[in-house]
């Protein structure tokens, strides 16, 4: 059976807490409490606290997605142990058993209820507190995540590992709420997919506004149908809900008016350029930092032609200005040219030229018909959960006729600032509100030496404890302030260790 509907889940919470009282009351009484007290929805978790002599606070673990279940697993421990039942066989019996073993102890042993153990700190608690803390950290407020392409060069960078606010818009609560903690950045199919929450959100600080840079699930991924599971990608929001978004000969205007990227954005593109002489490859890394793998080139009538994949404006206009160059031109996509691989299916677009194109607005209605189908057909079927057909020259939704549509949340256009390297909206289309996660803020480490990732240029110290997102050009690495504040830490530790020894 599939629970994805609030309905189906307060059925599956009553479920839970007649089978809860089934198999607990008893042991309720033996710790001195009322046996109604088993039956009571929420309220019996307050009172299993109390006999276990647990925090009360933790109630609120109880009910949130992904750490509910870590934290009912600890519970049952707890309260097996509160009536003797305090060796590793019954722990893990307890577990495997999902809670039943419980059901053994209410109706056949019935022991006494003796308290719990005396709860001294032992490496066990210490890493399920750990466990606990990273989880609720890593779901609710923080997620790290590591660029593996470059299709934000050089705004942001391969390898770049990043802390991304899942508070600015918003906290979104899980849509798989049983899943193994951390398993996105490792596993993404430890979850249970019949057991879905719909779609909900924490309210946030602000909206996504044009020129965030915002990390969202991946509309088109296939591979798995929960939202929280698709993978992460990172772009810049270019166009809001209701924004006109056009490209005309690889320029960006949104409303009509040329896109104005913030002054951090270093806009990419590809370019052809002709030299006289072979551009040596040590004047071309150590100025302007391009490896092998920026560019390829070749032998001309003229000497040499280079196409970089992806300079920005202020290294094309050095790289032009050199006298060893005869020619420098943006390598642009001609208007005739037709890329099939373009959002909206079949439309007459490229990357460099696209639109105009209308980025649906939460309550926007629009004349939906035959031609404009294809616009937005994969939205209103995908995200919005209709389903369109044509019959005998008639647009049905839903088996019903229709003229007009209005949309039911809100979408954005996202790009990747390498214009002419980035697998964005231009491709697979709008992104919507509930595939949004959240900004990145903190760029603590450049690892791209260390994962592998193509090319391997350094650790690029530079980027280190630097701040993205900000507007400012001029990035400023707080890598000294970490270093004296670890190199504290430690040897405070190493100091207290040592006063203790003594």
């Amino acid at each position: 059976m599939w629970i994805y509907t609030w309905e189906a889940w307060a059925i599956f919470f009553l479920a839970v807490q007649i089978i809860h009282f089934a198999g607990t009351w008893w042991l309720y009484k033996a710790a001195g409490r009322k046996t109604w007290e088993a039956a009571v929805p929420v309220y019996n978790a307050y009172v299993l606290l109390k006999i276990i002599q647990r925090p009360t606070w933790w109630i609120v673990f109880l009910f949130l997605p992904i750490l509910s279940p870590i934290m009912i697993m600890i519970l049952w421990v707890d309260f097996i142990r509160c009536y003797g039942k305090r060796g590793w066989g019954e722990a893990i019996l307890v577990i495997a058993t999902l809670g039943f073993y419980i059901y053994y102890l209410n109706y056949v042993e019935k022991p006494a209820y003796t308290g719990p153990e005396d709860r001294k700190e032992t490496l066990l608690s210490a890493i399920l507190f750990a466990v606990v803390l990273a989880t609720t950290i890593h779901t609710y407020f923080v997620q790290p995540m590591i660029i593996p392409t470059g299709s934000m060069e050089n705004t942001l960078r391969i390898g770049d590992a990043l802390f991304v606010s899942k508070n600015i818009y918003g906290t979104r609560i899980p849509n798989t709420p049983v899943a193994v903690p951390f398993a996105d950045l490792f596993n993404r199919s430890l979850f249970i997919e019949k057991l879905q929450l719909p779609y909900a959100r924490i309210p946030g600080w602000k909206k996504v506004e044009k020129n965030d840079i915002v990390v969202f699930n991946y509309p088109a991924d296939s591979v798995y149908n929960p939202t929280d599971r698709k993978d992460n990608y990172v772009k810049r929001c270019v166009a809001t809900p209701g924004d006109v978004i056009e490209i005309r000969n690889a320029e960006l205007f949104i409303n009509h008016e040329k896109f104005i990227p913030k002054k951090d954005a270093k806009i990419q593109y590809k370019y052809i350029i002709e030299s006289k002489t072979q551009l040596s490859p040590k004047y071309l890394e150590e100025e302007f930092s391009l490896v092998s793998t920026d560019y390829v080139f070749g032998a001309n009538e003229n000497g040499f032609i280079y196409e970089f994949h992806g300079l920005s404006d202020e290294i094309f206009q050095a790289l032009k200005n050199n006298s060893n160059i005869i020619s420098a031109n943006k390598l642009i996509t001609p208007k005739d040219q037709t890329d099939h691989n373009i959002f909206p299916k079949d439309a007459p677009y490229n990357q460099d030229w696209y639109g105009p194109l209308t980025v649906p607005k939460k309550g926007m209605q629009i004349k939906l018909d035959i031609q404009n189908l294809a616009d937005y057909i994969d939205i209103i079927e995908t995200y919005e959960n209709h389903d369109l057909e044509v019959s005998d020259g008639q647009l049905l939704m839903d088996g019903q006729p229709i003229e007009n549509y209005t949309f039911q949340q809100d979408y954005y256009f996202m790009m990747g600032d390498n214009r002419h390297n980035s697998l964005d909206s231009r491709f697979w289309g709008f992104v919507p509100e509930t595939h949004i996660v959240g900004q990145p803020f903190f760029l603590w480490a450049n690892l791209n030496q260390l994962m592998g990732f193509e090319p391997k240029s350094g650790f690029h110290w530079e980027r280190w404890f630097t701040v993205p997102n900000n507007g400012n050009p001029n990035k400023t690495s707080y890598l000294w302030i970490g270093a004296i504040l670890l190199a504290i830490f430690l040897g405070w530790d190493f100091f207290f260790k040592k006063k203790k020894d003594k």
